[in-house]
């Protein structure tokens, strides 16, 4: 029986060999759906810049502690800023999106800045995209923030309907698959993220932003919404994720398509952190843009 055995086991060895030299890993790896969707095209360039909010607003559910917060105004950290925006200089960016819902409001306040009559404020939008826009000569910043399908639904409901609006929309049946994996991934990740204020408390303000650029970053900090709450008895944590944050990311992406860049653009977008998992995803997909990472213009920079 032993023997028998043996033998089975040869063969089924053999079997699996022969199958792995049967498979022409060469044509797998040289298989590339860009040789047909792109081309004959030239793809728009995009440089996603991920940022942490340099006025600390508290609008997030992550609250930086006031010891690890950074003055973007000081002295070190405006020589830090200068040294990372002649990096991004360099890509050269003909349009820049910002994290904003408010286009008129900063046309207006984006001229004054340019003439001269607006100093600016601890915001990245103003330390990066109104410093950046001035250089390059842009004369106008793109806000394309968006709201979600959500809040689109809740406004067209009365004060009323408002007040019990998610059990209208969910029900009432939903609970969480298991809230002691809900609390520890929780604790994991505040844990996270107080070492990430910590990094960035000593980091200089190039490698924070490369930092957080990172792939593996991206998709464990995406990962926390896939980690608490979205786990439920029944479609109410899937459904919300989507309705809430996957539409508002999408409707984001689609605000700069309505924007109609072309192929000789190298847009800009330069939004929170947290949107960059399903931007890149976004941009990386659509064959009409090429992603260029920070890193690349740095290395570039460096050579």
């Amino acid at each position: 029986m032993k023997h028998h055995l043996i033998i089975i086991s040869l063969a089924m060895l053999l079997t699996a060999s022969l199958c792995a030299q049967n498979v022409n890993w060469e044509k797998i790896e040289n298989a590339d759906p860009d040789k047909i969707l792109v081309a004959g095209t030239k793809p728009t360039e995009v440089l996603l810049l991920g940022t942490f909010h340099f006025n600390y607003p508290g609008l997030d559910s992550h609250k930086t502690a006031e010891e690890d917060k950074m003055d973007i105004l000081s002295d070190q950290k405006q020589k830090e800023l200068k040294e990372m925006l002649e990096v991004i200089e360099k890509f050269k960016p003909t349009k820049i999106y910002i994290e904003s819902f408010k286009q008129s409001y900063h046309d207006s306040l984006y001229a004054a800045y340019l003439n001269g009559n607006f100093e600016l404020k601890r915001s990245e939008v103003y330390q990066v995209a109104y410093r950046l826009g001035a250089a390059l000569g842009h004369k106008k910043l793109y806000a394309v923030d968006a709201s979600n399908l959500i809040s689109a639904f809740s406004n067209n409901l009365t004060k009323e309907e408002q007040a019990s609006f998610t059990e209208k929309l969910y029900g009432t049946t939903s609970e969480s698959v298991n809230d002691d994996s809900d609390i520890f991934w929780n604790a994991r990740y505040r844990k996270l993220y107080d070492a990430s204020d910590e990094m960035e408390k000593n980091m200089s303000l190039l490698e924070t932003f490369l930092m957080m650029a990172k792939p593996d970053v991206l998709t464990r900090m995406h990962g926390h919404y896939l980690s608490s709450g979205f786990n439920t008895t029944d479609d109410q944590g899937p459904d919300a994720l989507a309705m809430w944050w996957y539409s508002r990311n999408l409707r984001i992406f689609n605000n700069i398509l309505k924007t109609q860049p072309t192929e000789n653009d190298r847009i800009l977008v330069l939004f929170g952190n947290g949107h960059m998992s399903i931007l890149n995803q976004c941009f990386k997909a659509a064959p009409k843009f090429k992603v260029v990472t920070l890193e690349s213009l740095v290395k570039e920079s460096y050579n």
